[in-house]
């Protein structure tokens, strides 16, 4: 799968995400007998590059929950204190107003408004992001936590479709200081889009693995053949994406899913969590991944050093753009 620089954002869409596509019931991954699954997310890793989770009843009303919240927050007027005093600016979390994002493709412009926490957010109150809606916190570190141990089991089934040790991924991502949860929202108004105004342009996550949903159509995916596909919307579906750190531990074996949302005419909301290595480890392709035949084709690199790289680059982007 070709990296952030390297993914085509005019590519056109060929088809639809097929029904076929693996989806495995939460309930089945939480059960604890994990192996029967293995299988089936071997195949969607090689031969899809990333699949679904239908999520269980108590995670489908956090969900719906979180929506609520995220609506009342996302409605608020940009001037508001609410908003205005969770801005993320200099800081690492907190507010993403519209058109702040930065440009993952060269030339584009993200029209996506965020909200964004990380682990030292969950865990206290006054780190000083959060709006005091009513009940905002506790529902949205509540799905956290939920999107928590479902990435748990899920990273346990990719190690051992991947022939890893079955705690190798859990025991590499355990420290969740560099997760981030992402809150996001896009207005729906196309009326004044330009060509090169997207939701968010074409990337890989830069993570080892990306829990998504989307309560409306514009999410679209490339597959391992280099095809884009429009990915709709599935109530109560999670789609798991393959990122960076995963593609290089397995030396591309397991691809990273490139993706990109485009400008729709529908209010979207999407909930998005990145499920991050521990920075205190230099991520390279691990020894069964490598060989005469296919030799190393990453150079080792720390988490939070490969975040800053690809973070840096997109907002050279956007700034570049803007001196056009």
């Amino acid at each position: 799968m070709p990296s952030t620089i390297e993914l085509n954002q005019a590519g056109a869409v060929v088809g639809q995400v097929a029904d076929g596509v693996s989806c495995i019931r939460a309930d089945d991954l939480l059960s604890g007998d994990r192996h029967h699954l293995v299988d089936a997310v071997r195949t969607a890793c090689t031969e899809t590059g990333f699949f679904y989770v239908d999520v269980t009843s108590s995670q489908r009303e956090t969900l719906a929950a979180t929506l609520i919240q995220m609506e009342r927050f996302f409605s608020l007027d940009d001037r508001d204190p609410q908003k205005q005093n969770s801005r993320q600016d200099e800081r690492d979390y907190g507010w993403v107003p519209k058109y702040s994002e930065p440009a993952y493709q060269p030339g584009t412009v993200s029209s996506l408004e965020a909200f964004d926490f990380g682990l030292a957010n969950v865990k206290d109150a006054e780190t000083g992001i959060w709006p005091t809606l009513p009940d905002f916190r506790g529902t949205c570190t509540q799905c956290w936590r939920d999107y928590l141990v479902l990435s748990e089991a899920i990273l346990e089934v990719v190690a051992r479709a991947a022939g890893m040790d079955a705690d190798f991924l859990t025991e590499q991502c355990n420290s969740r200081s560099l997760n981030t949860m992402r809150l996001l929202y896009y207005e729906g108004d196309t009326a004044a889009s330009t060509n090169d105004e997207v939701g968010i342009s074409a990337h890989t996550d830069f993570e080892c693995i990306t829990l998504l949903y989307q309560t409306a159509p514009g999410l679209e995916l490339l597959d391992v053949n280099g095809q884009w596909l429009d990915a709709p919307t599935r109530d109560g579906r999670i789609v798991v994406l393959l990122d960076d750190m995963l593609e290089r531990w397995t030396n591309g074996v397991f691809k990273a899913s490139g993706h990109r949302v485009r400008s729709t005419e529908e209010q979207r909301f999407s909930i998005v969590m990145f499920i991050a290595a521990n920075d205190d480890i230099e991520i390279a392709p691990l020894p069964q991944f490598v060989s005469s035949s296919s030799p190393s084709r990453y150079a080792p690199i720390t988490q939070a050093q490969h975040i800053e790289n690809e973070v840096r680059r997109a907002k050279e982007n956007a700034a570049a753009r803007g001196k056009g």
